[in-house]
């Protein structure tokens, strides 16, 4: 059995660049299967930028940003 130490990563935190890149994008009429994963790839990134930034603040600070919807919505409250 080892004996060396875990050192689990660290969390990302998000300091307001590249949001371009979180977004989600609407899917448009009669997508092809390419644009749908696409899609599911950019909503997928949605919520794990909201998850992010709630995981990296603190008690206080979630209270206030546990009722936003997407990372812009916390992100603005946090201004």
């Amino acid at each position: 059995m080892s004996s060396g130490s875990f050192m689990p990563p660290l969390p990302l935190i998000f300091a307001s660049e590249n949001y371009h890149i979180w977004r989600a994008t609407p899917l448009r009429a009669n997508p092809t299967i390419v644009e749908i994963r696409q899609h599911s790839d950019e909503s997928a990134k949605k919520y794990k930028a909201l998850s992010c930034l709630q995981n990296g603040a603190s008690d206080v600070i979630f209270t206030r940003i546990m009722a936003c919807e997407t990372p812009k919505q916390a992100w603005d409250k946090l201004k």
